[in-house]
């Protein structure tokens, strides 16, 4: 895979001389501010809108807690990641975040901030770079660091290899906010080792 990758900005050095090559080129972007949201989108427009516009419409469900009772109405799953607090469309009485997101039974469940932090982090779909011959068995016990969003720190673990292509990350520290269907990358020194789905 490696001797396949093209990194265009390998020689850029920041995020502004990134901008002025976008500006000589005439994109439409290159003074557009730093989001979080989807970077082709234009600025009047998030990814809900461009969902429902694309036909992608979720139905709504019911918000629960941790035990499974209902707390009231949301509107749709698409409207909400783990770990988001802002924007869920009514209050509560309390601070409350999305703590999962159910695509099986339509439900988000809501829960305290400490709810949101986990010690081990289970994920799929590996990419390794392993020695000819070597299976994810090789990894078991494996001390690594890992980060299971961009923005966060590497943190220690151990890798457990528990079967089904499934590895369970075992961290000294809590992760919070560790989201179905985003990376972990696992890292050793300066090496990146490889990464993963988490499940």
């Amino acid at each position: 895979m490696l001797s396949r990758l093209i990194f265009p900005l390998n020689q850029v050095e920041d995020k502004e001389q990134t901008r002025e090559i976008a500006r000589k080129e005439g994109a439409g972007n290159a003074d557009r501010k730093d989001s979080q949201e989807i970077c082709f989108l234009p600025e009047d427009q998030n990814y809900i809108r461009f969902l429902t516009d694309k036909g992608l419409e979720a139905a709504s469900g019911n918000f629960i807690d941790g035990e499974g009772n209902i707390l009231g109405t949301h509107q749709g799953i698409t409207h909400y990641t783990i770990g988001q607090r802002k924007g869920l469309g009514k209050t509560f009485g309390k601070p409350v975040y999305v703590t999962m997101v159910d695509h099986n039974n339509n439900t988000v469940t809501l829960g305290d901030n400490e709810e949101l932090f986990v010690s081990v982090v289970r994920s799929e779909n590996h990419v390794f770079v392993l020695r000819a011959g070597q299976s994810l068995t090789a990894l078991d016990g494996l001390q690594v660091e890992a980060k299971i969003r961009y923005t966060a720190k590497k943190a220690a673990g151990t890798l457990r290899i528990s079967g089904n292509g499934i590895i369970e990350t075992h961290f000294e520290d809590k992760q919070r906010a560790a989201t179905p269907g985003q990376s972990i990358v696992f890292y050793k020194d300066n090496l990146v080792l490889g990464g993963g789905i988490i499940a």
